[in-house]
C-alpha cells in the first residue's frame, strides 16, 4: 500500500522535505501519495504556484504520485475539504497510512475524541446549535466549544483542526487507514524561523516582498505571483452584475449574500474582508466567497 498526504505546497519548503524524508525513513518500502489543491487554497487564496510547478518540485524531493483537487473539492469549509482529500487518497491513491504535520502531536488523543463525537452526534451537534445561537459565533468555534465541554479538551491550531477531521474521516468512514502525526518544528502562522524552517506563512510574506527565500525552501520565483487581492476589482464588478447569484453559490448561506453586496464597494480586498468578518463570519470563509465570485461567477 502508501503512505498518504494532504498538502497545498505553499511554498513547498524545508518542513516539507522533513516530513518526506520522515516518511522515506519510517516507511521504506511505501510509497508517497499526495493530493493537492490547483490554483486556490483551500481558504480561498491564489497558491504562489501553479499545480504542475508545486507537483513538479514534490517529485523531485521523493514525493510519487500528486492527486489534484478541483476547486469545487479544495474551496470549502475544513470538514468538507477533508472529506474530499481524504477520500480521494483513499480511493485513487490506496493509501492505507496517513501522515499530517500537527502542533499537538497526540493522534490517540485525536481518535479517542472523534469516536466520542460519532457516539454522541445528537448530543455534539445540539450543542453546535445552542453555542452558535447563544454566543452568535461560527460553526468552527461553535465546535470547538461543543468539544471542550463534552471531553475537555479542543484543538485551536490550524494543523491541529485540518487533523482532527482527517481523523473524524478516518473513524466516521471506518478507513483502514493508520494516522501517523509528525510534530511542527514551527508555529503556523509565525513569523520566526527554526535554522532552516519557516512557516508558509512567513514565506509567502517574503515572496510578494521579493525577498530572496532559498535558506528556507527550494522553490525559485522569476517574477512576483498574482494574489487574490489584486483580482479584487474583478470580483466587485462580478458582484455588482451577478447580485442575485451570489446566493447560490456553495459556500453562501444565512443570508450572507446580503453582507457581500453591502460592502462590495469597499476601496480594497482587505477592508472588504474586513467589514464581512465577525464571530458569526470568518476571514476564511469570505475568502472562500471571494474565489468562488471569480472563478464561477
Amino acid at each position: 500500500m502508501s503512505v498518504g498526504i494532504v498538502v497545498e505546497y505553499n511554498p513547498f519548503h524545508n518542513g516539507h522535505i522533513r516530513q518526506i524524508n520522515w516518511i522515506k525513513n519510517n516507511f521504506p518500502n511505501e510509497k508517497i501519495i499526495v493530493v493537492m489543491s490547483d490554483k486556490y487554497t483551500q481558504r480561498g487564496e491564489l497558491a504562489v504556484a501553479s499545480f504542475s510547478k508545486r507537483a513538479k518540485i514534490a517529485k523531485k524531493y521523493g514525493v510519487d504520485k500528486v492527486l489534484k483537487l478541483s476547486f469545487e473539492e479544495t474551496v470549502q469549509a475544513a470538514h468538507i475539504f477533508a472529506h474530499n482529500a481524504i477520500m480521494k487518497l483513499y480511493k485513487k491513491g490506496k493509501i492505507d497510512k496517513l501522515v499530517f504535520g500537527s502542533e499537538t502531536n497526540n493522534v490517540d488523543l485525536m481518535i479517542t475524541i472523534a469516536k466520542g463525537i460519532k457516539e454522541k452526534e445528537k448530543e455534539f451537534f445540539e450543542l453546535v446549535k445552542k453555542y452558535q445561537k447563544s454566543e452568535k459565533i461560527s460553526f468552527p468555534k461553535a465546535s470547538a466549544m461543543a468539544i471542550n465541554s463534552l471531553f475537555g479538551h479542543n484543538f485551536t491550531m490550524p494543523n491541529d483542526i485540518l487533523a482532527f477531521e482527517y481523523i473524524k474521516i478516518i473513524v466516521n468512514n471506518n478507513l483502514p487507514i493508520v494516522p501517523y502525526a509528525i510534530e511542527r518544528n514551527i508555529h503556523y502562522h509565525s513569523d520566526e524561523t527554526n535554522d532552516i524552517y519557516a512557516s508558509a506563512s512567513l514565506l509567502r510574506k517574503m515572496i510578494y516582498a521579493n525577498e530572496d527565500i532559498s535558506y528556507y525552501s527550494p522553490m525559485i520565483f522569476k517574477k512576483m505571483p498574482k494574489q487574490t487581492a489584486d483580482l479584487y476589482s474583478l470580483f466587485q464588478k462580478k458582484v455588482i452584475k451577478n447580485k442575485d447569484k451570489i446566493k447560490n453559490i456553495p459556500v453562501v448561506s444565512e443570508g450572507l449574500e446580503n453582507l457581500i453586496v453591502k460592502w462590495v464597494n469597499e476601496p480594497s480586498y482587505n477592508l472588504f474582508i474586513e467589514k464581512c468578518t465577525s464571530k458569526r463570519y470568518t476571514s476564511s470563509r469570505i475568502k472562500r466567497i471571494i474565489a468562488w465570485v471569480l472563478e464561477k461567477l
